[in-house]
């Protein structure tokens, strides 16, 4: 996600400028990520993570991601100096993005012990939200670099936290679930006793060992009791699930809604031009109005864009501390009336021509955002569908 965001809502000033480019074709640009996202997501996530497993299906969206990071750093052609390449990139990271961001709440939830199963899957946020800080950072440190290529290296620096994490997943266990759910079930037992930090039963020990360690068996009979209920869900189309099954479609409606108020909130339009939007507020004009100090406007409203994204960051990490203790529902609904508290007040902010008061709008809107819309789109979605309907359930909504 951090090219996606953090990285694009500084380069987007650049690139614009390098390539000639108008309103609507920036437009394309940046969002052209959010649809590869939303149709990798429906027609791949499903098939991936039930094929191949959800560890493979990371590791896989981490090296599509690498690609689509260099694709697009090296964008050149004849028109209009590789636009089409540019966006041929954006596509190709918007793909990884949309088998991520299903697979990586699902591993975690699949392989977190139930008491901290919420915290865990926060967690995941956390380290998307973090990693667009640190890519501002980044960001604002590359921007004092010629503008001819300095956009280039924000771009090509999101194929290093991809490349870090195709390491990282690959050197973890596959999900107990989806062993279960492909007859390895002592294969999962012993996954489940590496990951909560117990040597795995053998030999002559082993019936001692299951004896003394009821918690993960429990754990484990769970698991092969869901996925016998599972095994219903195989050739169940989604269409029937809407039609036939009221419980699941329900589920469905709230799964579904839950990411629409996520996105149509204005999550988006903030992270991808927080840059741009800043400038707009005439933040530190009359500093830069003229003269060779006008070339470091730019970066200044980059490095504006640090503390924005640290007041999402910050709301997470009250979002994480309060979850599992608040439950779900209490803690989704006051990030949304917060949320709908700090859109008015950048609505305000704009309208009275008053840069501090729309900048201080902008960073209640993602404290609010991080303190629950943020992350219960991903920890919810994994929590409520039978599992026999999950990964079709959770590819659908996300």
């Amino acid at each position: 996600t951090i090219p996606s965001t953090g990285v694009v809502s500084g380069a987007v000033i650049y690139f614009r400028d390098d390539m000639d480019l108008g309103a609507l074709e920036v437009e394309v640009a940046v969002s052209s990520t959010v649809l590869a996202a939303a149709v990798s997501a429906w027609f791949g996530g499903d098939f991936c993570l039930e094929r191949i497993g959800r560890k493979r299906t990371l590791v896989w969206a981490s090296m599509i991601f690498i690609f689509g990071s260099l694709v697009m750093a090296v964008a050149v052609g004849p028109v209009k100096d590789g636009y089409y390449v540019l966006v041929l990139g954006r596509l190709i990271v918007g793909t990884a993005i949309g088998l991520a961001s299903e697979g990586g709440p699902l591993y975690i939830s699949e392989c977190a012990p139930p008491t901290v199963r919420g915290s865990l899957t926060t967690l995941f946020n956390v380290a998307v939200v973090g990693g667009q800080v640190f890519a501002s950072i980044v960001c604002g440190i590359v921007s004092y670099l010629p503008s001819t290529y300095n956009w280039r290296l924000m771009l090509a620096f999101g194929a290093v936290p991809a490349l870090l994490q195709m390491i990282g997943f690959a050197s973890l266990p596959p999900s107990p679930a989806w062993l279960v759910l492909k007859g390895r079930t002592e294969d999962a037992r012993k996954i489940l006793y590496q990951i909560r930090g117990l040597p795995a039963p053998e030999g002559e020990e082993e019936q001692e060992a299951i004896n003394q360690n009821d918690d993960i068996e429990f754990e484990l009979k769970e698991i092969v009791d869901e996925h016998e209920l599972a095994k219903k869900g195989h050739g169940v189309s989604l269409w029937k699930l809407w039609r036939a099954h009221p419980a699941v479609r329900r589920a469905m409606t709230l799964g579904c809604m839950l990411w629409a108020v996520s996105q149509l909130a204005g999550i988006n339009t903030i992270m991808y031009y927080g840059a741009s939007i800043i400038r707009a507020t005439g933040v530190g004009e009359e500093e830069y109005h003229d003269g060779e100090a006008h070339k470091h406007r730019d970066s200044l409203d980059i490095w504006l864009t640090v503390p924005l994204m640290s007041m999402q960051l910050l709301g997470i990490f009250v979002c994480y501390s309060i979850i599992d203790k608040r439950g779900r529902r209490s803690t989704l609904l006051l990030s949304m009336t917060l949320v709908w508290i700090g859109l008015v007040l950048i609505a305000l902010g704009f309208a009275a021509d008053s840069p501090g008061f729309t900048v201080f709008g902008m960073c209640f809107y993602l404290f609010s955002f991080g303190l629950g819309l943020s992350t219960m789109p991903y920890t919810i979605n994994s929590e409520i569908y039978p599992v026999e309907y999950r990964s079709k359930c959770v590819a659908q909504a996300t």
